[in-house]
């Protein structure tokens, strides 16, 4: 439960961290006559044949499908859009005072860059439908939006739309809403509306939109985006809002144990100190690219048990009230049992360290919700000692479908050291104990049972960047598996609920992307990838680079350059270059710099000039 050192007020003045860290309505009535031709008639004028264009092609542009927070430090998920950097969120526009376009409204909500640097999302728009207009040339597209940020800081939001054929090939030019810094704002607070036309290319299948945030780790929160919308001068059918898909299978009994404040880059890899965590790593599927959506401690801990932070800062129990429901009364609602097994709580829902100095009573969450800490009996009937454990794993009718393990504030690794030598080892030695019981148990071997371990925060602030490691009864989890998929705590409540069949929470656990990579099998990554959709871009376009790193090279200071012809790394100097310390990610770079000519991009390992991969060529043409 680290205190971060940064804490702001509603509308703040800000401290630098320092560190990367249109929409229609069309009601439509049904025209029912009494003779076939009418009927037919009636067809005709029922069909999106007569709709003189598309309506806006993305799905949530504007956050207001979303929860939106109040809290400059949160991460909140954006619904319909694929993370494929950082923790982007959406904040209210009652946070603060934000300029905003004449015309228009903001309405409750706009998608931010989030607490932590540089993030992007991404949306595939399926145009096929309208293959037969497309291909016969003449089709438009239309993007727009309002895109802003905050104050005196450069961070911005930047729009790309990229046209791909059924293959996946870009063609064409890419559109591109930007330029909207500091300067374009007047150092105010607000957004600019944006937009821009053109042909769509003929033979384009999908549309892909990435909205990236840029120029951010000056602060945090500082670029933003609202109102986005895309849209064909041709009927398209359109998109519709859905929980990303889940592929979690059920369980019959789900594990969390949260220990706290250590990076990921401390413990993955380190087996001297943490020779079990790793091993389970080995055993089960590791999330090489998982991070918290909090700094401090407990809103990560709430965000798994109530699909939200909800409060503000450096608060533990007893000053957490949260009245809002909570995955337990999913849990009991469904017909199912848990409870929570605490070290150190000595009798049931004791709330004192007279068992334990180290006990602190919200290392599991749910004494921080009223509707438990207010009612003695449920308190007392779910809350426990961790030495209840070992009786209630004799069976499987005795071991609850859901369980909630939580150590002391020495063992889980805060007080012992925040992921220090000492602090991993004694995390280590307490979850070898305490987790190998479950692993004997009937409801592990004879049933489906499912454990997930994470940490709620890294040490560091920067990204947030933590382990988390899924294991399972024989054959029900992927073993030896390393996923890159952007996941954080809303994933992981998710999965509690679609392996449990529990109803969501919030928007927040209902739209997050489930950790379906621990159940399917995908390819692993073994070498690094270097890949982009914009092969050719005038000067002054951003253009966006992806990679992909295998769990051996990951490393903080791994970075991606572009090199002027007749360079590459460790043979002349780079024309610009970022840090890439994800295991997967968007990297966006500004061409204004470049003079038009051809470039090759580079991905290489730890602050050095071994290439991880590329080069990808870059043309840069005259604006």
């Amino acid at each position: 439960m680290a205190i971060s050192p940064l804490h702001r007020s509603t509308l703040p003045l800000r401290t630098a961290k320092g560190r990367r860290s249109v929409r229609m309505l069309v009601k439509r009535k049904s025209i029912w006559l009494g003779t076939l031709a009418a009927a037919c008639l009636s067809g005709l004028f029922a069909s999106s044949a007569f709709a003189s264009d598309s309506g806006n092609l993305l799905v949530d542009g504007d956050g207001e499908s979303g929860t939106c927070t109040t809290d400059w430090s949160a991460v909140n998920t954006v619904p319909g859009w694929t993370v494929t950097q950082g923790s982007p969120s959406i904040v209210c526009y009652s946070i603060g005072r934000f300029n905003t376009p004449g015309s228009g409204s903001g309405g409750n909500a706009f998608i931010a860059d989030g607490p932590y640097g540089d993030s992007a999302l991404r949306q595939n728009v399926d145009v096929s439908s309208a293959a037969t207009a497309i291909d016969g040339g003449n089709i438009t597209y239309n993007l727009s939006g309002w895109l802003g940020g905050y104050t005196v800081y450069n961070g911005q939001a930047v729009v790309t739309a990229t046209f791909l054929d059924a293959s996946g090939k870009p063609l064409g030019t890419p559109a591109q809403l930007a330029g909207v810094n500091a300067s374009a704002r007047g150092l105010e607070s607000g957004f600019i509306a944006k937009s821009t036309t053109g042909s769509i290319p003929a033979g384009t299948r999908t549309i892909s939109v990435l909205l990236q945030f840029t120029d951010t780790s000056a602060s945090y929160n500082i670029g933003y985006a609202d109102n986005l919308a895309l849209t064909l001068s041709t009927p398209v059918t359109a998109p519709t809002l859905k929980p990303p898909v889940s592929n979690v299978p059920a369980f019959d009994h789900v594990f969390v144990v949260m220990m706290e404040n250590t990076d990921y880059s401390e413990v993955i890899g380190d087996t001297t100190d943490a020779p079990f965590i790793n091993s389970l790593a080995n055993q089960g599927t590791l999330l090489a690219n998982a991070s918290g959506v909090y700094h401090p401690s407990d809103e990560n801990y709430l965000a798994i048990a109530g699909g939200n932070t909800f409060v503000q800062g450096a608060i533990y129990y007893p000053n957490i009230k949260v009245t809002a429901p909570n995955i337990a009364d999913e849990i009991e609602a469904a017909g199912k049992t848990w409870k929570a097994y605490e070290q150190g709580m000595g009798t049931p829902c004791n709330t004192s360290n007279n068992h334990d100095s180290y006990y602190e009573p919200d290392d599991a969450p749910f004494i921080n919700f009223t509707d438990i800490a207010s009612n003695p009996a449920r308190c007392a009937a779910h809350l426990f000692d961790t030495t209840q454990l070992t009786t209630d794993l004799q069976s499987a009718s005795t071991t609850p479908n859901f369980a909630w393990i939580a150590a002391d504030d020495y063992y889980d690794g805060e007080s012992s050291g925040d992921g220090s030598s000492t602090s991993l080892k004694v995390q280590n030695g307490w979850l070898q104990q305490t987790l190998q019981p479950i692993f004997n148990s009937p409801a592990w071997t004879q049933q489906r049972s499912l454990l997930i371990l994470t940490w709620d925060e890294s040490a560091s602030s920067t990204g947030n960047h933590i382990a988390t490691i899924l294991v399972g009864s024989p054959g029900t989890v992927q073993a030896g598996a390393i996923s890159n998929t952007s996941y954080n705590h809303y994933s992981s409540g998710r999965t509690i609920e679609n392996a449990l069949g529990i109803a969501p929470l919030t928007s927040n656990d209902q739209y997050a992307q489930p950790i379906n990579d621990a159940f399917v099998a995908t390819a692993p990554i073994t070498t690094a990838t270097l890949s982009s959709t914009m092969p050719s871009v005038s000067q002054g376009t951003y253009v966006h680079v992806d990679y992909a790193t295998p769990a051996s090279k990951l490393n903080s200071e791994n970075w991606i350059g572009i090199y002027a012809a007749g360079s590459s790394p460790g043979n002349g100097s780079s024309a610009s270059w970022q840090y890439v310390s994800a295991a997967s990610g968007t990297a966006t770079f500004d061409t204004s710099g470049l003079s038009p000519g051809t470039y090759s991009v580079w991905y290489c390992y730890d602050n050095g000039y071994t290439v991880l991969a590329g080069p990808v060529t870059l043309n840069v043409t005259s604006p």
